[in-house]
């Protein structure tokens, strides 16, 4: 199954309605990780799993999701509650507790990627707004296909382009 993560556009709505139109159909699953700045009843919105993030408080957006799609079970959470910035642990033990085979966040705004404990964790960058070594691509999203033997992550910029440099393949 395919799944396409983004989060941190941060009210840049033509960003996202061009990964829907180009990415519609192609994936199983889209999943939102938060500040999208955009009420949760937009048209645009209905096509993503979507959290609050810190800046969607009054946006009608639940503030974690645990959703089951093909097999895989995803935690999807901005992480400003989990501390993210500081420290992976309150994430970590938060997505073992839901049985997560992936976790999704937002909120630093920096891509990466991992295993740890047999869960994917994965953040996808800020689309808009990037921050870290990876700042100069201009924002990103990700694709992860999971199956039962492996999680395969490649990241996109915003013109659509996967990043090769970015792929990463992780057994299970």
């Amino acid at each position: 199954m395919k799944a396409l993560v983004v989060s941190d556009n941060h009210g840049d709505r033509q960003i996202l309605s061009q990964i829907v139109n180009e990415w519609q159909g192609q994936v199983d699953l889209m999943i939102h990780c938060g500040d999208s700045e955009i009420d949760s009843t937009d048209s645009l919105m209905k096509n993503f799993v979507g959290v609050a993030g810190n800046n969607d408080w009054h946006l009608g957006y639940p503030g974690d999701q645990v959703i089951e799609k093909a097999g895989q079970h995803f935690f999807i959470t901005h992480g400003h509650h989990y501390r993210v910035n500081f420290t992976m642990t309150p994430l970590m033990l938060k997505g073992a507790s839901t049985g997560a085979d992936v976790i999704c966040y937002g909120h630093t705004h920096q891509l990466g990627t991992m295993v740890d404990h047999g869960m994917l964790v994965i953040n996808p960058g800020s689309i808009s707004l990037p921050r870290g070594p990876y700042r100069d691509i201009g924002g990103t999203f990700a694709v992860i296909d999971a199956d039962p033997h492996a999680f395969v992550v490649d990241f996109y910029d915003r013109q659509m382009h996967r990043v090769p440099d970015l792929h990463v393949e992780f057994s299970r």
